[in-house]
């Protein structure tokens, strides 16, 4: 996931079953100085349409973006990044803005899917279409693709581990040199009844900005099953290190079609 707002190991490719679509989105807050002396806070709500197919599913996201900083963080790669004056640096105002955000498409393959206590593999691609305005510090009006690999491996019937690395090149605006970004997931799902679920996920990626702190955080995420392919999300993120926010909180819900 190229943003903080979502928990960036996604499941592997889900099965067609019945229902061949899946429409989600989510109301994401974070709040946070990243490493600068001024705290920002960010409204994310993306609105995602998944098709699903045997062996692979192919999604795209829309999101709205809102912003409140000092003008010392820009959106990039879909997280706040700090890329202005730094910690000493004395504040300019803070000033809100909003907007759509930086469009997702993704698509992902099943490499591997075995039975129980096995595990399974699958292969996924991103690519972030620059439709944020930059000068709004909602993204950096470039393009950036990525690709990854999502593991899932079946404990027990209760337990689930889960781990995902992806490789993302950064697009680079004029006179800015983004560093390509590396990041590796690892966690669990933990089965608590036949309807709920628990999803734990430590994050750490690697610093765009040189200079800047690598961002790390973990999350918890509650799932609820409802009839009817519905099902309804909260999430809570504490960051680890000055590259991530503070905390974040998320609700969200999707619908199978």
């Amino acid at each position: 996931m190229f943003s903080t707002a979502i928990v960036s190991a996604e499941p592997l490719p889900e099965a067609a079953r019945e229902t061949d679509w899946k429409f989600s989105s989510s109301v994401n807050y974070d709040t946070g100085k990243y490493g600068t002396p001024d705290r920002t806070n960010s409204v994310y709500i993306p609105f995602t349409l998944k098709r699903c197919y045997s062996n692979a599913d192919l999604s795209v996201t829309a999101p709205y973006l809102r912003q409140s900083s000092a003008g010392q963080v820009t959106w990039v790669g879909g997280k706040p990044v700090q890329v202005g004056k730094g910690k000493g640096a004395a504040s300019a105002g803070t000033t809100s803005e909003s907007g759509l955000g930086d469009i997702m498409l993704r698509g992902a393959y099943t490499l591997k899917r075995d039975g129980p206590k096995s595990f399974g593999l699958g292969l996924s691609g991103k690519l972030k279409l620059p439709t944020a305005n930059e000068n709004k510090g909602l993204g950096t009006g470039e393009m950036d693709e990525g690709v990854g690999l999502e593991f899932a491996k079946e404990i027990n019937p209760d337990w689930s581990l889960l781990a995902a690395g992806y490789f993302t090149i950064i697009g680079d605006p004029d006179g800015v040199d983004f560093n390509n970004q590396v990041s590796l997931d690892i966690g669990f799902y933990k089965t608590l009844r036949s309807d709920l679920g628990l999803t734990v996920f430590y994050q750490t990626q690697s610093a765009i900005v040189d200079g800047n702190a690598d961002p790390r955080s973990v999350s918890g995420t509650l799932s609820y099953s409802a009839p009817d392919g519905l099902q309804f999300s909260g999430g809570l993120t504490l960051g680890l290190s000055d590259g991530s926010p503070d905390i974040g909180l998320s609700a969200g819900f999707s619908r199978r079609f």
